[in-house]
């Protein structure tokens, strides 16, 4: 049984939530908006916080911060609208551990609610049996994904519909990752770095990096359907991956906590990145080798990276 806190100003909406979590044996308090979750916040200490976006007396971000200050072990999930995913964004880059689009079945607000806690689980089991990951060296696959072509679409397009359809394609690849087990730890503009393999440990990092990549091009295809048929465009991204041991860190800064990789791998990943051909996903030998039968190769030759004093071998994957 985990403590949850629902913070929502429609009372409705709160009731709706509270008694679906009780039903699955979770323990609920409620605040109706900002000013009463800070109080919450010090007196229950719950374990996950699903907050509103927009509230009469502040915004979930608001949430978010206090509860980064008092309950910097909670994880917290954002609830918001379609309009409302620039600020889910700039949530999850303070820290938010998800975010769900009111209106949507609250099975799929569940379910995540339940991945949460066992993400919690999972790195509490990891603290148990080894040191902290801050500074410490750590075998993994690193991913990075950009759209093709964002600021001609942004300047073609307009501010606002640009970023409609940019944050439309970073929900779906940030979305992919998830569903592989990764972790996305910075979201960059037109595009996102993503970490498979820590802060817990998993054996099979690269086939999940290298399923998350196949993900990403699927739904992004789908998307770029609707949008040639809606508005004539088309979009495209592309994606490098890279495995090997990293010095994992977390570093405090002003909006939160920065987890990140650091060395050679996440320098080839990028690498990787820049040189993949719009729609497709270019990765390194070493990650095809741990990715074993996950998914099939084609080598497009040796190719030059900067700072490595011989070419490697790069593959792209479908």
């Amino acid at each position: 049984m985990a403590t949850i806190l629902v913070v929502d100003d429609e009372p409705a909406l709160r009731l709706t939530m509270t008694m679906l979590l009780k039903r699955c044996g979770h323990r609920v308090c409620e605040a109706d908006g900002v000013a009463s979750a800070v109080t919450a916040l010090a007196r229950e200490r719950p374990d996950v916080v699903v907050t509103d976006l927009r509230m009469p007396d502040g915004a979930g971000l608001d949430v978010l911060r206090a509860a980064k200050l008092r309950c910097p072990e909670a994880d917290v999930i954002v609830l918001t609208g379609y309009a409302g995913w620039e600020s889910a964004k700039e949530a999850m880059q303070l820290g938010a551990a998800d975010y769900f689009e009111k209106g949507h079945d609250p099975r799929g607000l569940l379910e995540r609610i339940a991945r949460v806690l066992e993400d919690q689980e999972r790195r509490q089991n990891a603290l148990g049996s080894r040191a902290p990951l801050d500074g410490e060296r750590a075998f993994l696959t690193v991913l990075f994904a950009d759209l093709r072509g964002s600021l001609e679409l942004l300047a073609a397009r307009g501010l606002e519909e640009g970023r409609m359809i940019l944050d439309t394609v970073l929900q779906a690849m940030i979305e992919a990752v998830r569903q592989e087990g990764g972790m996305v730890n910075q979201v960059m503009g037109d595009g996102i770095m993503a970490l498979f393999g820590v802060p817990v440990a998993c054996p099979d990092h690269a086939a999940r990096a290298c399923l998350a990549a196949l993900r990403m091009h699927t739904a992004v295809k789908r998307y770029s359907e609707v949008l040639r048929e809606s508005r004539g465009i088309e979009v495209q991204i592309r994606v490098g991956l890279n495995s090997g041991d990293a010095i994992v860190r977390s570093i405090d800064s002003d909006v939160g906590q920065d987890y990140s990789a650091v060395g050679p791998t996440t320098h080839v990943a990028a690498r990787m990145e820049q040189m993949a051909r719009p729609g497709t996903t270019l990765i390194t030998a070493e990650t095809l080798r741990l990715a074993h039968d996950a998914v099939a190769a084609r080598s497009v030759g040796r190719v030059a990276v900067k700072g490595l004093p011989e070419d490697i071998e790069a593959f792209e994957i479908h």
